[in-house]
């Protein structure tokens, strides 16, 4: 085989492994803005393979909730304190993240297979058992601060239970933030479910939390400052442009390359002065994290091409308490304020998500 021969031997080998592997379902960012006036806010993106058929759910205080538990048994039991709004998946009547009346916002981000593991649970504890699917209902409807959270998490026990659209058992981590900005990560290594702080506000996929904050280790040289002028001998070296600082910011959508590139930008940008600033600062920064169709490849369960793309970005304003969202198809955000909700009504609502294409505000008759 000549040399030209192996090198495209070689490629189409390369080409195929790649186009051969499982849809990614990792590609979900998260950020923390905490304004001078100590508005907070939390913005996210959701990336999937396949259309995961979101809306939005509106839950209210007073519902009776009772989790799955392994086997198909039934697990805890509880009334909600605190209604919540948020985006489902799979026409489940679950949210994947949400906020709550008290301001409290918790959100699962997909792990991957041999990053995590849930606790092995025994029959005799199903009654207080937390399904990962109901985990992020459970602490929306129950919790108004992260030191709540902190100190009920142990009273329970977390299992994974298949989801049937799925046909897996669907792992993840989980972020929760109270109104004062204080955050936490939930997660369960090796069966073990532990709750740590979160330091630099931002989250994404596998691997482990501790892993992420280590590996921030390795881009210490980064800073929003313009690396000045400098001489190599006798040849004088002076910046391309505006940026420099940041040379070698991991711009790829891997979920250690997003977690690196959310931590630094989320931490060196302008603090905003108040809450709707910080909403704009939020969908600004998000907006840099968004993957197109395409871009990110692979193949599905079903043996067909499924492309992860970025479904649809969320923005919670947890002191005026408001949910921003907008979808792939339609980039204005669209708003739900809590005020104008009714929380106590008895029964979940839903509201759809457009869509739809546009429509876009027609400003050319402002041409003068």
């Amino acid at each position: 085989m000549s040399f030209h021969s192996k090198l495209l031997y070689l490629f189409l080998f390369f080409t195929a492994g790649l186009f051969a592997l499982p849809a990614l379902a990792s590609a979900c960012t998260g950020m923390r803005v905490i304004a001078e006036d100590g508005s907070v806010i939390w913005t996210r993106s959701m990336e999937f393979g396949s259309d995961i058929q979101s809306s939005l759910i509106v839950s209210p205080h007073g519902m009776k909730w009772v989790s799955d538990a392994p086997g198909q048994n039934k697990g805890l039991r509880w009334t909600a304190k605190y209604g919540f709004v948020g985006p489902t998946a799979w026409n489940m009547p679950l949210p994947i993240e949400g906020m709550n009346e008290q301001g409290l916002y918790a959100g699962g981000f997909w792990m991957v297979t041999g990053e995590t593991r849930f606790p092995d649970v025994k029959a005799a504890e199903y009654p207080h058992t937390v399904a990962q699917t109901y985990m992020v209902a459970w602490l929306l409807t129950n919790f108004s601060t992260v030191d709540e959270v902190k100190a009920a998490l142990p009273k329970i026990a977390v299992a994974g239970v298949e989801v049937a659209a799925l046909h897996t058992t669907p792992l993840a981590h989980w972020y929760v933030m109270d109104a004062t900005g204080k955050g936490v990560v939930i997660e369960s290594i090796n069966g073990k479910v532990t709750i740590q702080d979160n330091p630099v506000g931002v989250l994404t996929n596998s691997p482990s939390f501790d892993w992420h904050l280590t590996h921030l280790r390795q881009f210490i040289n980064l800073h929003p400052d313009n690396v000045a002028s400098t001489k190599l001998g006798d040849y004088s070296l002076s910046p391309l442009g505006e940026g420099t600082g940041m040379l070698g910011l991991p711009g790829d959508f891997t979920p250690p390359s997003r977690f690196v590139r959310a931590a630094y930008l989320v931490n060196a940008v302008n603090q905003p002065a108040n809450a709707d600033e910080a909403v704009s600062l939020g969908m600004n920064l998000i907006a840099g994290f968004a993957i197109s169709k395409g871009i990110s490849r692979g193949i599905g369960a079903d043996g067909k091409p499924e492309f992860d793309y970025t479904q649809w970005t969320t923005v919670y304003d947890l002191a005026r308490k408001a949910l921003y969202m907008r979808t792939y198809e339609n980039q204005n955000y669209k708003v739900v304020h809590f005020n104008k909700l009714s929380l106590g009504g008895g029964k979940n609502l839903t509201i759809p998500l457009d869509r739809g294409f546009g429509p876009y505000e027609d400003v050319s008759g402002q041409a003068k």
